[in-house]
C-alpha cells in the first residue's frame, strides 16, 4: 500500500510539472478585434523587427516571451520598442497570395510555349501572333501585380497591437 500510495503522489507531481512546463506564452500580433488574421509566434520562432530608433530590421530567434518583454538570442527587447515586424514569411495570407501568383506566371510562360511550338509546326519559323503575345503579357503582369500585394509588414499602433497570451487563453 506503500508503494501505491508513493506512486500515485509521483505520478501527480509529473503532470502538475509537465502541465505547467506546456503552458507557454504566444506573442500575437492583430489588428483590430478581427482574430483571424492573428499572426502568433512561440518560442524559437524567427522574429524580425524593426526597433524604434533604428532604420534597419534585425533578424533574431524567440527564446522566451514575457508579458514585459520578449528574449531573443541576441537581445531583450520590451514590447514597447518594437516599432515594426516583417511578416513576409510567417503571414498565412501570404503563402496563398505566393500559390496564387504562379498561377498567372505558368499560364503566360505555357501560353508562350505553346505558340511558339504552334508557330514552328506551321511555318518552321518562331514567330507570335499579337493575340497571344498581348495575353502572356497580361497573363505574366497580373503576376507580377499579386506579387506587390503580399503583406510585408505589421506597423505596430492604432488598431495594430502586439499581445502576450498564454496558451490557455488562445484557444
Amino acid at each position: 500500500m506503500y508503494l501505491f500510495n508513493r506512486g500515485i503522489l509521483l505520478i501527480g507531481f509529473i503532470i502538475f510539472v509537465q502541465g505547467d512546463l506546456f503552458a507557454q506564452n504566444y506573442l500575437i500580433l492583430q489588428k483590430g478585434t478581427n482574430q483571424k488574421s492573428r499572426i502568433t509566434y512561440k518560442v524559437g520562432d524567427e522574429f524580425v523587427y524593426l526597433q524604434k530608433g533604428n532604420d534597419y530590421y534585425i533578424r533574431d530567434f524567440i527564446r522566451e516571451i514575457n508579458k514585459d518583454y520578449i528574449a531573443l538570442r541576441e537581445n531583450v527587447l520590451s514590447l514597447k520598442q518594437i516599432e515594426a515586424i516583417d511578416i513576409r514569411y510567417k503571414d498565412e495570407r501570404n503563402q496563398t497570395l505566393d500559390n496564387l501568383t504562379l498561377i498567372p506566371f505558368a499560364g503566360g510562360g505555357l501560353l508562350l510555349l505553346a505558340g511558339g511550338i504552334n508557330s514552328l509546326a506551321d511555318d518552321g519559323s518562331l514567330r507570335y501572333s499579337s493575340g497571344v503575345l498581348t495575353t502572356a503579357a497580361a497573363l505574366i503582369g497580373t503576376g507580377f501585380i499579386l506579387k506587390s500585394l503580399r503583406y510585408k509588414k505589421f506597423k505596430v499602433g492604432g488598431k495594430r497591437k502586439i499581445m502576450v497570451i498564454r496558451k490557455s487563453e488562445l484557444e
